[in-house]
């Protein structure tokens, strides 16, 4: 079990930092919404791109921090555990100290509870978490088995130097997707019986490619597994996918100079086919989806039937942005971190809380 305690501190503190994310990424957007860059949803996508990218690096984020702060200000705290350390021995905090080294020690008591397994209740839990986990892990690993065959039974169309289009009588909704070493999109054959349509599906598919929307929705879908449990993953992944799709029309309308309202009725046409069983859910990014998407694509359909003229997002700005999150973001990473070694403040706890308890047993006596 001392092999698998590492695992589970990060694991924790990495839904714990998705948390962090989420609330920062809720007061950006509101803040973002004030501004002129509240109908520029690829400036917004942009932002929360730099923001996952910042979770990813946030282990690195909390080592360089600490660094900074130990070569900085030498003996000073990250840690949260102690800060509340040094907050209590100056009498800020105002209670017996066993009390306060038992709500110290609280996380590390419920991981050491956890790989006991004496519990019937938490065991029970983390099989139920792990079936779940290994339920979406089945759905992905089918839906990827899903793509490949109608990738492979499809007739190679057009091939560029990164994508290859493909036709397929398979599927009724276009989609773009990764393989191993290419990209692929692969449109419904019947779309070369219209022309209008396949200039719009082509268009907003190699789109989501040029942004590499397809690796970001392949990442959020690895992950699924791990975090389907946790809210913040989930309200991310579906914001991400919201902006994707929002972003990936505006630059399609103002690229290919597409009348919006032929494409926002091309939208609600292929709207109705996404019922069909042949289309696989996750692991691509498809013209249109079903299921609690059509929230998203009344929203597509609003932004383009109001559509305004967008402000292009400021290298500033952007810079600005992203090294605030990395600066949050660093910063609540460093203070999660466990304490492996015995500071000064840690020894005058451990002392005072030995003081405590012998004097409760002298007065037993």
């Amino acid at each position: 079990m001392t092999a698998v305690r590492p695992v589970l501190d990060a694991f924790i503190e990495l839904n714990i930092v998705l948390a962090l994310s989420a609330v920062i990424w809720l007061v950006a957007r509101a803040t973002l919404n004030r501004t002129a860059l509240r109908h520029s949803f690829v400036a917004q996508l942009r932002a929360l791109k730099a923001l996952c990218v910042c979770v990813l690096i946030s282990p690195f984020l909390a080592i360089g921090v600490s660094s900074f702060a130990s070569y900085a200000w030498p003996g000073s705290a990250m840690a949260l555990g102690d800060i509340a350390v040094a907050a209590y021995l100056r009498g800020d905090i105002a209670m017996p100290a066993t009390q306060f080294e038992a709500l110290l020690n609280t996380r590390e008591r419920w991981v050491d509870l956890a790989l006991s397994g004496q519990q019937p209740i938490i065991t029970a839990f983390a099989t139920l978490l792990v079936l779940v986990a290994a339920v979406f892990a089945a759905r992905a690993l089918r839906d990827a088995m899903m793509i490949r065959q109608t990738v492979k039974s499809s007739f190679l169309w057009r091939q560029s130097d990164k994508v290859d289009i493909h036709l397929s009588d398979r599927i009724t909704v276009p989609f773009a997707v990764r393989g191993l070493r290419r990209r692929h999109v692969v449109l419904p054959s019947h779309l070369l019986d219209n022309p209008h349509e396949l200039r719009f599906a082509l268009a907003h598919e190699l789109q989501h490619v040029r942004a590499g929307d397809v690796e970001w929705e392949l990442g959020f879908e690895m992950l699924r597994p791990l975090l389907f449990w946790n809210p913040a993953y989930l309200m991310l992944k579906y914001q991400f996918g919201r902006l994707r799709e929002l972003a990936c029309d505006q630059s399609v309308v103002a690229r290919k100079r597409i009348d919006a309202r032929e494409y926002t009725a091309c939208l609600l046409d292929y709207c109705a086919r996404t019922i069909s069983v042949n289309n696989p859910r996750v692991l691509n990014v498809a013209f249109v989806t079903g299921g609690k998407a059509k929230r998203v694509l009344r929203q597509r359909v609003l932004a383009l039937t109001d559509a305004q003229p967008t402000v292009p997002t400021l290298p500033a700005l952007f810079l600005g942005m992203a090294l605030t999150f990395a600066t949050l973001l660093a910063l609540g990473s460093a203070s999660l971190q466990q304490t492996q070694d015995w500071s000064h403040d840690r020894l005058m706890l451990s002392t005072v809380v030995n003081l405590e308890r012998l004097e409760a047993r002298n007065q037993g006596n």
